[in-house]
């Protein structure tokens, strides 16, 4: 099945490019995308690695990003590897299906998924200096009596 996976994505017009063992990596609208092989042919997994690192130990964010996405998108899911957030789709292939049909659809997913993790991640910033300023008129105000 890999093989014809493959195949699809060359056809899709996708250029591909080996990553060690992991798969093969491939651009979608600027994003980059990992087919990874596994034992498990039966199952396609794409994702975007790494769209997410963990900065200057600000575990809350990364947890809150994370816990948005797997709480709020279907299909797509987020997985902390290392230091850093992936996304992930994840399809297990029954029989003869339309691979290109089927892959289209998945990087859509990731890509939609990518866009609602930027926006978040907007948000939680904004959140968090809302939550700054607050912190910081309040500070004030005591000192002033």
């Amino acid at each position: 099945m890999k093989e014809k996976i493959l195949e699809t994505l060359v056809d899709m017009g996708f250029k591909l490019e080996k990553v060690g063992e992991y798969g093969y990596s491939f651009k979608y609208e600027g994003a980059k995308f990992l087919y990874l092989t596994d034992a498990d042919e039966d199952f396609l997994c794409i994702s975007i690695p790494g769209f997410y690192e963990l900065e200057d130990g600000d575990v809350a964010k990364f947890c809150c990003l994370s816990e948005k996405i797997n709480s709020t998108l279907k299909y797509v899911k987020a997985y902390s590897i290392a230091d850093s957030l992936w996304m992930m789709y994840e399809r297990e292939l029954i029989g003869d299906e339309d691979l290109e049909k089927i892959i289209l659809r998945m990087i859509v997913h990731l890509s939609r998924g990518l866009d609602f993790a930027r926006k978040t991640i907007a948000e939680i910033e904004t959140l968090q200096s809302d939550s700054s300023d607050n912190d910081n008129t309040e500070s004030n105000e005591d000192s002033d009596e």
